[in-house]
């Protein structure tokens, strides 16, 4: 029993030395938010964003050719987005996106039907660099892309129409108008986020910005150039709504 005792007594004094070793040797394991390079991964979702376009000189233009205002409260739109972050310069995403949406004023103005409407899309590439702070976010960046403004102008009497009097031989007895003018444009959107990592699948953020364009060119009815269109000056800022669908790792 003595000699037993003392065996075992010098078993636990050689090998717990040989342990504390081993232990120092081998490097804690880093837990998913304390790893180095950057975040990794990518996903995609859907963008519902609430524009504050600048309707103001459309509608003063509209006034004067005696048709309906737009609302000046701005307008909803819906679209998608993806990215997926490089690993190439930590934490820098890239993707894209593309939404649209579109407002009406319709009105009966002494028997005669008159409509305006408005229609925007846009998309492009997104350029976005990501500060984590934890499961919370802050993304900077933009959008680089293009994009259109449709305005459709009608103008009838508000009664019952027959085959005989769409389009008549007689040009000028016409009584019926619906014009469609496109405006083609170049989108530069700088934009600001704020995102939560509310899974390691699910992101949702809130992003603001300002929707910038540059094309002056209008065409009447997919045919015809227009000319000395005045400036409507429509751009303005947007705030957006972000739920992202993907797999996040990282810091």
């Amino acid at each position: 029993m003595k000699y037993g005792l003392s065996l075992l007594l010098l078993l636990v004094l050689f090998t717990t030395p040989a342990w504390a070793q081993e232990e120092e040797d081998v490097e804690p394991r880093p837990n998913r938010r304390e790893r180095g390079g950057g975040i990794v991964g990518g996903g995609g979702g859907v963008a519902p964003t609430w524009s504050f376009i600048n309707t103001t000189t459309l509608n003063r233009e509209l006034a004067a050719k005696g048709l309906p205002a737009l609302s000046e409260d701005g307008m909803f739109m819906f679209g998608g987005h993806g990215y997926i972050y490089t690993m190439i310069i930590p934490n820098l995403r890239v993707g894209g996106m593309g939404y649209g949406g579109g407002m009406e004023t319709r009105r009966d103005k002494d028997g005669q039907y008159q409509s305006v409407r408005l229609d925007v899309s846009s998309g492009g590439v997104t350029l976005e660099y990501v500060i984590p702070l934890g499961r919370l976010h802050v993304a900077f960046g933009g959008l680089i892309g293009g994009g259109s403004y449709t305005l459709t102008l009608t103008q009838s009497d508000n009664a019952g129409k027959t085959w005989g009097s769409l389009l008549p031989s007689d040009p000028a007895s016409a009584v019926d108008s619906r014009h469609e003018l496109v405006n083609s444009f170049f989108a530069v959107q700088p934009t600001l986020m704020l995102e939560y990592e509310v899974h390691p699948f699910v992101n949702l953020g809130v992003q603001a910005g300002y929707f910038g364009t540059v094309g002056e060119d209008w065409k009447l009815d997919d045919n015809f150039d227009l000319m000395n269109v005045p400036d409507f000056g429509l751009d303005g800022a947007f705030a957006r709504l972000h739920l992202t669908f993907g797999l996040f790792l990282g810091e």
